[in-house]
């Protein structure tokens, strides 16, 4: 008698077959759910440091084409300033950056008046930005020769902002008549980090 040939698989090979299936499957599912939770991270890091990036070129702007400007503040600054840069097309308008300290919010207030003279009652005079990040630390330095403003800027569980850019403070009247020559509308660096 001759041998019977087989034409399947025992049941102990379809069992051992199943069950290396299934050890493939989960480790492609494991690398699949890693990949995904990292582009997740990747996808959260990259619109903050998008949305960083547009916060530093506003205040960089700000402070780029402000004619007068104050600086005051030692936990945090308190940033005043006037400037041609306009969110809501003020002509020359008062512009200030500061931590609310309620909020624990950076702010920034654009105005017709000076910060000084906001209140409840001129609340239509001023518009008010809040940065929708717990902020802890907001600071500009000054250098010592006034020709360099440094920007710091630390929000909650975020590494620091740091940009520094050349900008020599002279005090500007802008109370001039309309026939003098208006503040240059030159174009500030693009900020970098």
């Amino acid at each position: 008698m001759q041998p019977k040939q087989r034409s399947a698989f025992t049941l102990i090979e379809l069992i051992l077959s199943i069950f290396l299936l299934g050890i493939i499957v989960y480790f492609l599912y494991a690398a699949v759910a890693n990949l995904q939770k990292s582009n997740q991270i990747f996808f959260k890091k990259s619109q903050s440091a998008f949305y960083n990036q547009k916060i530093l070129s506003m205040m960089q702007k700000d402070l780029f084409f402000a004619t007068k400007l104050q600086l005051d503040g030692h936990e945090s600054t308190f940033a005043n300033m006037q400037t041609t840069n306009s969110l809501f097309d003020i002509d020359y308008p008062y512009v200030t950056w500061l931590i609310k300290p309620d909020l624990k919010k950076l702010v920034r207030f654009e105005s017709t008046l000076p910060f000084s003279e906001m209140n409840a009652r001129n609340n239509a005079y001023y518009h008010m930005s809040i940065i929708p990040k717990e902020c802890e630390l907001f600071k500009i330095y000054q250098s010592k020769k006034k020709e360099n403003l440094l920007i710091y800027i630390k929000f909650k569980g975020e590494e620091p902002l740091v940009y520094e850019f050349f900008k020599p403070l002279a005090p500007v009247d802008l109370n001039q008549s309309k026939h003098k020559k208006q503040p240059s509308q030159a174009t500030p660096p693009a900020p970098h980090r």
